[in-house]
């Protein structure tokens, strides 16, 4: 039986853990994120009509601010977290199991205005026509490290529960930063979206009927129950993954070495050579060689002095085709011919590295456009995360962390343009009537006189929303989050700035990797990690230094460089 792993934070995890082992399982309990409470501001009781809540969390941490809606109705994800909701005192009137988005979607027509419980880390759902959602955060995951213990329990076949996509996404980066082998460790999500964010490389992921504790320990279970098979080994290369290795062998095969006589193999070794001495001495008594290299002096000749065309091909100068023709002059036919062929064999050499350079750009910069359209599409990253830490992690560490971080919690264009037009009457009707005395008195002089430019257009709170998602569409998120910042309610638009700075910094760091990609000179590697020593066709050529001539910059042949370049 495998073990079970599971890493909710407490008082969730003890919870788990007490069914899990009930039903026999070799449970573990380690909590990879601390929830503490955040201060929240709660709206009028009159405001809302009801609550949506998404996790038991909220009503844990929500303090007493939850004392103003008792026994107003509830919807729950959960009957987990609407069960909470009644010890907290509030009247559920539907609990789902397949999102929050379907709990929201079935709301009855009496309840329009809606008050969401939620945490720092949450889903962006899509408000139905005619419902008004008001958020509030109430608590906050804070991550914490893998501890030891763990790390070493995943060494062998595991089976890990995940209950939210923060912790499948904090699971996956912890893995790969203590370089735990995924092909060891299965996953259990409660719902495919938990699954999406956790990656690819795991030994298996799962998704529970249901969103319940329930169902996600009954499948728990089955795949503990899995008999344990050793992790296939890592492919070679994509291209070959599907092929056994020529090294593998049957199992009936019999590895056994045959004995064999070590005298005879000594005797026919110690014949064929002496034949073969024999042979080259009768033929050199014979002059057979003398008389060979006699009959080709066209051929030396024309080693000594290459045609044009060839020192076109190989990219020559004259000046360097005339030093290698008088270098040649005066060497027999055999050192001659050995020196070309070292020459052509070097020019070979470089002509091959440049290639092989120029491929690890184009690919890199492959890699650079899949993952921005990965991350305008807000979809996970997969594979391209690794290839962008193997192939620029040495050039740009931080531009690569950056767009690995945004993947994990993505925001897209249109999630940002619905988000604004949710907010838009909080933006636009900034109310001053919760306030102290002193603010309003504060308010009430500041609108008794109006300066302005006579040169500068005066905006209002409408058109600068209308302004704000015009430059949403043009992808000038700066000038957006300007026309933000200056409207009247701009303090509800504190998240929605945060992740549209993220998005912004994630596009920042992708255009840098694209021009990391082309014009990159040392620190850019391939996929395999080696270093890409060839310049990029589009960076400026190097000015000559130290009193070097152009001519004499210029005149260098491909087959000098290629040695004067260290080898891989």
């Amino acid at each position: 039986m495998k073990p079970l792993v599971v890493i909710r934070p407490q008082p969730g995890a003890d919870a788990t853990l007490a069914e899990a082992r009930a039903r026999g399982l070799d449970a573990h309990a380690f909590p990879l994120f601390v929830i503490r409470p955040l201060p929240w501001d709660p709206p009028p009781r009159e405001d809302i009509d009801a609550l949506l809540i998404g996790s038991a969390n909220g009503m844990r941490h929500g303090g007493a601010g939850l004392a103003a809606y008792a026994g107003m109705p509830a919807y729950a994800v959960g009957d987990k977290t609407g069960e909470a909701a009644r010890e907290a005192g509030l009247d559920v009137v539907a609990s789902g199991n397949g999102g929050l988005q379907k709990v929201l979607d079935a709301v009855a027509p009496e309840h329009r205005r809606l008050l969401r419980i939620a945490g720092r880390e949450h889903v962006d759902l899509i408000v139905p026509e005619g419902v008004t959602l008001l958020a509030r955060e109430v608590y906050a995951s804070e991550p914490k490290p893998m501890p030891r213990e763990l790390r070493e329990l995943l060494a062998r076949p595991a089976v890990v529960l995940l209950h939210s996509g923060e912790a499948a996404a904090h699971f996956a980066r912890l893995c790969a930063e203590m370089g735990v082998d995924r092909r060891h460790v299965s996953l259990a999500a409660i719902g495919p979206r938990v699954a999406e964010r956790a990656g690819d490389g795991w030994r298996a992921v799962r998704v529970a009927e249901s969103t319940s504790d329930a169902a996600l320990l009954a499948l728990a279970d089955e795949m503990c129950q899995e008999p344990t098979i050793s992790p296939p080994p890592p492919a070679r290369d994509s291209m070959n993954a599907e092929y056994p290795s020529i090294d593998a062998q049957p199992a009936s095969y019999d590895s056994t070495p045959r004995r064999r006589s070590r005298g005879g193999t000594v005797m026919v070794a110690l014949l064929a050579f002496l034949f073969g001495a024999a042979v080259f001495g009768w033929l050199e008594w014979r002059g057979y060689f003398d008389s060979l290299m006699a009959d080709q002096p066209q051929e030396e000749t024309s080693l000594e002095a290459p045609p044009a065309d060839n020192e076109a091909e190989g990219n020559a100068t004259p000046a360097a085709a005339r030093s290698q023709a008088a270098r040649l002059t005066g060497m027999s036919g055999v050192e001659a011919r050995v020196a070309m062929l070292e020459d052509r064999l070097s020019r070979l050499d470089f002509q091959a590295n440049a290639a092989s350079g120029n491929a690890a750009r184009a690919e890199g910069l492959l890699i650079a456009f899949a993952a921005r359209r990965m991350i305008d599409r807000g979809e996970p990253l997969t594979f391209v995360a690794d290839q962008l830490r193997v192939r620029f992690g040495n050039a740009q560490p931080r531009a690569v962390e950056t767009i690995i971080d945004f993947a994990a919690q993505p925001v897209t264009i249109d999630q940002l343009s619905a988000r604004l037009d949710a907010l838009s009457p909080e933006l636009v009707d900034k109310s001053v009537s919760e306030g102290s005395l002193w603010d309003r008195m504060r308010s009430e002089v500041r609108n008794l006189f109006t300066l302005r430019r006579d040169t500068s257009a005066v905006l209002g709170p409408q058109a600068r929303i209308d302004r704000a998602r015009l430059m949403l569409t043009a992808r000038r998120i700066p000038e957006a989050i300007d026309q933000v910042e200056r409207l009247p309610g701009a303090e509800a638009a504190e998240k929605w700035i945060v992740d549209a700075n993220r998005y912004e910094a994630a596009q920042r760091a992708l255009d840098l990797i694209e021009t990391t990609a082309m014009l990159e000179p040392r620190r850019l590697k391939d996929a395999e990690g080696h270093s890409v020593e060839q310049d990029s066709p589009l960076a400026t050529p190097a000015s000559p230094k130290d009193g070097a001539s152009p001519a004499a910059a210029t005149s260098a042949t491909p087959a000098a460089k290629a040695s004067a370049s260290p080898a891989r």
